[in-house]
């Protein structure tokens, strides 16, 4: 019998059908978990669903940034780069509005 583990944030599973996948949000109120699998889709499960899926809970995987393949250490994650009005500005520069 697989031991019952509650959902928990920031928490990587490992479900029956072998599909690693992180635990990214509760919402309490609608009753639903969302989850991120290694490849980077993200799906959501019925709080039922998972207290019938028993999933394993697991350390991280090594290379956590799967979904991420040409991912530099280096320089900031693409989510992470400046998208706001000013930095779009740029863009228009010597374009008139006719």
């Amino acid at each position: 019998m697989a031991v019952k583990h509650e959902p928990e944030i920031g928490s990587w599973y490992q479900s029956t059908n072998s599909l690693l996948f992180k635990v990214v949000a509760i919402d309490e109120e609608d009753e639903t978990i969302e989850i991120q699998y290694f490849d980077g889709t993200v799906g959501e499960l019925d709080i039922e669903l998972w207290d019938g899926m028993e999933p394993e809970l697991l350390d991280a995987p090594d290379d956590w940034s799967g979904p991420f393949d040409n991912f530099d250490e280096e320089s900031p994650p693409p989510y992470e780069e400046d998208n706001t009005r000013k930095s779009w500005d740029s863009v228009l520069e010597g374009y008139e509005d006719n």
